[in-house]
This record gives structure tokens, C-alpha cells and sequence, in this order.
């Protein structure tokens, strides 16, 4: 692994060890907060009091590093109180004072408290990127991530959020109750979690480059085809009212890179669509009136729909004909040199180097090359140049002695 490769896993294990720091267990909640941050997505998390949604959100966003701001969802809070306003004095001059909107990292804590209209007001910065206050535009900071919190559906003073405003949302994550274990560490370490010292382990500019790097991760036409028919099939969905938008797509697609880049490959494979399902869909779903009576969920269609779109296979069947078309083009233009050409000296070290590789090795490199080869791109990584020209060169060793065999 080059030292470039160690740099990025060590940032990405450094965020994640100081999160776990206060937050005991959600190992799941974590990965998926790093790769919305890689994909430059937001995401929502929800849960009952308690669950440790907004001191999730909040480690995360000291550990990533840059500026971080907090939001605290009221009835009473304008967009103004968000996105910021222009204060204009007596002179007639104004001048423009910047809301929390103007971070890094957002945390909108219990978002579903505030009214519409001042949920609203993340709408453009989410999509866009940017704001626009008195028909004046203004770019955010980048990297810019959204991490908002929410009560369930229907607690006191809560007001859903809109459609539109839940499908700028990358993924939704629940944030459940700790089990027996987790919740006996957090008694036992309650006083260092209630205290914490959380470090930034990474800076904005490594954020970013870890962004662009992330987007070098390949995707097969096979795994994007994946992608589009579990969509299509949720939208022709007899028990939905409403299914996936495009964004549903972008997310599984960008996510899946992400996820990838974070295990450590530059290629993605089925289950990394698959691990993202329900965070990326779930929330951009609606049940239909009779399937609701039925007590009919999201998760549970998704999860059905997983299971009868075929997954794709032919990445490894694929990169296995492109390693021995090679080997045999190699061995094609080493055997029409001509036969004096081919010294005595030499005849006995090729035969000697040819023996001395033993059946069952070679079977067994070949079997692992061939599981490590799945789902591989058509661009063929640098590490694998050598293994081919390996293989090429014994391919081609052995016709030679062949064809000297059968000279004599």
C-alpha cells in the first residue's frame, strides 16, 4: 500500500476513534456518517430521546475538523436565524451578518421542531451549494455537510418535513436503543463520556481531497444497470403511492463509492449497493393507503425487492477472459521467433524454471487471483500489471518447451 493509501485510511480511522471515544457502539450510524461526508451528502438521523442522536452528530463534526455550527430546531426560528440577514443603518448602508449556515458542518438538531418555512431555508443550501438572501447569492464553505435530527413522525410540536425536503437528505439512519452491553459501558464510562476531548483529526483540505479521490472509484455498466432496475422496480411497486426520485439513484451510486473507498477498494461490488438500501430509500418512499392498513413498511419492500432483482456476476468472468486473452497474445509473439534463435543455455534454464513450479501452487494463486479479480474494472489496477506479466511468461515458457519438445 503507497503511503498516499495509508494517509487516507489513517484520517478515515482517526475519525472514527474519536467518535467512538463518546459514542459507545452505532458502528453502523458512523460508517454511514463517513460516507456521506466522502459523497458529499447530508444526512438525517432519527430516533427516540436519548439515542444519542445529537451527541453523534456533534462528535462527528468536531472529530472531521473545520467550522462547526449548531442549530437548535424551535417553533419560533425564522430562516433568518439560519442563512443570516443584512443590517442596514441610518446612513442607508447595510451590511451583511452571515447565519450558522456559513460552516463546515451544519447540525440541525431536531429539525422537525422548526415550521416549514424555516426548514425551507436548508433546501438550497443542501442542493445548490450556496444561499441567496434579498436576491443577493452567497457560496458555503466547502466541504458543507447537513447532520439534522428528528423525533419520530408525529411527537409533540413537531412538524414533518416536506417531501422535498427529505429527499435532499443522502440517508436517513435510526438511532436505537443501546443493547445490554453498550448501555453498561456507557454507565461505567459515563464521566469521560460526559466530558469529552474530542481532537480534529483531519482538516478541510484533506476532506476535500478525500472527496476527489473517491470519485476515481470505478463503477461496472453491470452494478450502474443494478442500480436503475431496483428503482424501476420500486416505482412500479403495487404498494407504493410514491417512489424513488433520481436522487434515490445518485445516493446509491455515490454512496457505493464511498463505502468501497472506505474497505479499501477502488471497484465496486453489489454489496456495496446493497448495504445502502434502506439508508438511501427508506425515507424517499410512500406507502400506499391499503398497504399502511396492512402494516406494510419501506424497509420491508426494499428488503423484498433486494432479494428478486438479479444481482449482477459477470465481473469476474469478464476480467478472467481479459487475463488469458493477454497471456495467449504474449505467447503467440514469443513462439514466432525463430527456433535457432533460442540458445542451449537458455533451453535449460526455461525447462529448469518451468519444473521447478509446482501443479498445486500454481493452481491455488490462480484460484486466489481469480476471487480478488471480482468485480474488477476494465481499467486494470497497477498492482495487478505484474501478475499478468507473470503469467504471461510462464504461459509463454511452457509453449516454447513444447515446441522444442516436439523439434526434436
Amino acid at each position: 500500500m503507497t503511503k498516499g493509501k495509508n494517509k487516507r485510511y489513517e484520517i478515515l480511522s482517526n475519525i472514527t476513534a474519536e467518535v467512538s471515544k463518546v459514542v459507545i457502539g452505532k458502528d453502523e450510524l458512523k460508517e454511514l456518517l463517513l460516507v456521506a461526508l466522502l459523497s458529499q451528502g447530508h444526512v438525517l438521523i432519527e430516533g427516540l430521546p436519548g439515542t444519542a442522536k445529537t451527541t453523534l452528530a456533534r462528535t462527528f463534526a468536531q472529530a472531521i475538523g473545520g467550522e462547526f455550527k449548531r442549530v437548535q430546531g424551535t417553533p419560533d426560528m425564522l430562516p433568518a436565524d439560519i442563512l443570516g440577514f443584512y443590517l442596514y443603518r441610518p446612513d442607508g448602508s447595510s451590511i451583511f451578518m452571515p447565519g450558522p449556515i456559513f460552516a463546515n458542518v451544519i447540525l440541525a438538531d431536531e429539525l422537525n421542531r422548526t415550521t416549514p418555512r424555516t426548514q425551507a431555508a436548508l433546501i438550497e443550501a443542501m442542493q445548490e451549494q450556496q444561499v441567496t438572501i434579498e436576491r443577493e447569492t452567497h457560496p458555503l464553505q466547502q466541504p458543507f455537510i447537513v447532520i439534522a435530527s428528528q423525533l419520530p413522525y408525529g411527537g409533540a410540536g413537531t412538524s414533518p418535513l416536506t417531501d422535498v425536503q427529505i429527499d435532499r437528505f443522502m440517508f436517513r439512519i435510526w438511532s436505537a436503543f443501546p443493547d445490554s452491553q453498550e448501555e453498561d459501558q456507557i454507565l461505567r464510562d459515563i464521566d469521560q463520556i460526559s466530558a469529552p476531548h474530542v481532537s480534529s483529526v483531519a482538516m478541510p483540505a484533506d476532506i476535500i481531497q478525500l472527496q476527489q479521490e473517491v470519485k476515481k472509484v470505478y463503477i461496472t455498466d453491470s452494478i450502474r444497470s443494478y442500480i436503475i432496475d431496483i428503482l424501476d422496480s420500486l416505482r412500479h411497486h403495487p404498494d407504493l403511492s410514491l417512489g424513488p426520485s433520481p436522487r434515490g439513484g445518485i445516493a446509491l451510486f455515490k454512496g457505493s463509492r464511498a463505502l468501497a473507498f472506505i474497505q479499501g477498494r477502488d471497484f465496486v461490488i453489489p454489496d456495496d449497493v446493497k448495504g445502502l438500501l434502506i439508508p438511501a430509500l427508506s425515507h424517499r418512499l410512500r406507502i400506499s393507503a391499503e398497504a399502511e392498513m396492512e402494516n406494510i413498511t419501506p424497509e420491508a419492500i426494499i428488503n423484498k425487492i433486494a432479494t428478486e432483482v438479479p444481482i449482477p456476476r459477470e465481473g469476474a468472468a469478464g476480467r478472467t477472459q481479459e487475463t488469458t486473452k493477454a497471456a495467449e497474445e504474449t505467447a503467440e509473439v514469443v513462439t514466432t521467433a525463430p527456433a535457432e534463435a533460442i540458445t542451449v543455455e537458455a533451453y535449460q534454464e526455461t525447462v529448469a524454471e518451468v519444473t521447478s513450479i509446482k501443479p498445486e501452487e500454481t493452481l491455488d494463486k490462480a484460484k486466489q487471483a481469480s476471487r480478488k479479480t471480482e468485480w474488477l474494472s476494465l481499467k486494470m489496477l497497477p498492482e495487478w500489471e505484474w501478475i499478468l506479466i507473470i503469467l504471461a511468461v510462464v504461459l509463454a515458457t511452457v509453449m516454447i518447451c513444447v515446441g522444442l519438445f516436439s523439434i526434436r
